[in-house]
């Protein structure tokens, strides 16, 4: 007869199993299916040798020596196993890099591959990590209010000769550039030069610049006369007039906001006398303020020519 021993809350449960037979005399054949080899057998108690006290061949064991009658004989059969998913150093080799010697080829992209017209995009509940290859350049986009090429983000990019960085580069508008040499050019900041074109006399004192012609304005912040600053800011501002035509003095002066904070007076001794005067401001400008260039004598003329060269007013943002 035979019994089953159930042994799955031992250590190593259900790698094995346990199985007595209690032998007839002389019974050598114990029917039971099992790994060949992957089995231990014992005789009442006692450890058998494999190949000298019996052999396996996966559907029953065969003792060496038949057994005496009521002998008890007992077959621990263990089961085979895999690990899932697992790797041999091969297929390891292929997927994974080494922190030394080993070096990386093909695309690098996140969840796809990076084109001139794709997104190669991952997203973070409302931020957006994004590497793209267009325009000529391999750019990193990371965006902060949600995902979609619409939306307002930082770009950085690398090209064949020079580094950029963006803000809301949607339409492309590179905000800072690094070339190769090293220079720095911001593109976006605003700058302006205006100049007249034919001499004016101040009919009042303390009376605006009607500035004839404009040469620049970077950011469209040039109007009717003055420059609106677009944000606040450290600003450049220089202003050269030719004073003519006057006995008397000329007094330019330039003004922002409602504060005056540069002056130049040229001083004639004669008619038909010309001189040249410059003046000049740098300061913090709050955006929204107006800068503009005044005259502060009534009668006074400046000079102007088309080309601009006499009197003319520019500015820019420093930073």
């Amino acid at each position: 007869m035979t019994r089953a021993r159930d042994v799955a809350n031992l250590i190593g449960s259900g790698n094995y199993s346990s199985t007595t037979f209690t032998a007839t005399a002389g019974q050598t054949v114990f029917s039971i299916a099992h790994t060949q080899n992957f089995v231990q057998v014992f005789m009442n108690g006692l450890l058998l040798d494999l190949t000298v006290d019996y052999t396996s061949n996966g559907s029953a064991v065969t003792l060496t020596s038949g057994a005496a009658a009521g002998d008890e004989i007992e077959v621990v059969a263990y089961n085979t196993f895999s690990v899932g998913d697992a790797l041999n150093q091969a297929a390891a080799d292929t997927r994974y890099v080494n922190t030394t010697g080993d070096t990386m080829t093909g695309d690098l992209g996140i969840g796809g591959t990076a084109t001139d017209t794709a997104w190669n995009t991952q997203t973070y509940g409302n931020r957006e990590v994004a590497i793209d290859g267009g325009g000529g350049y391999g750019v990193l986009h990371l965006r902060g209010d949600g995902a979609g090429s619409t939306n307002t983000r930082y770009s950085m990019g690398v090209g064949d000769s020079n580094f950029y960085m963006a803000y809301d580069d949607v339409a492309g508008a590179h905000r800072i550039k690094i070339n190769s040499s090293g220079h720095v050019t911001m593109p976006s900041n605003p700058a302006f030069r205006v100049y007249n074109t034919a001499s004016q006399q101040a009919s009042s004192s303390d009376e605006i610049i009607t500035w004839q012609a404009e040469e620049l304005d970077r950011g469209g912040n040039f109007a009717s006369n003055v420059f609106t600053a677009p944000v606040t800011g450290v600003y450049s501002f220089n202003c050269q007039f030719l004073s003519t035509n006057n006995s008397a003095q000329t007094t330019l002066y330039i003004k922002v906001g409602s504060s005056s904070v540069s002056y130049a007076r040229s001083a004639l001794t004669a008619s038909n006398n010309h001189r040249t005067t410059n003046l000049s401001w740098i300061g913090t400008v709050t955006a929204g303020t107006a800068v503009g260039v005044y005259i502060s004598d009534s009668g006074a003329y400046i000079y102007g020519d088309a080309s601009g060269d006499w009197t003319h007013f520019q500015g820019f943002l420093i930073g």
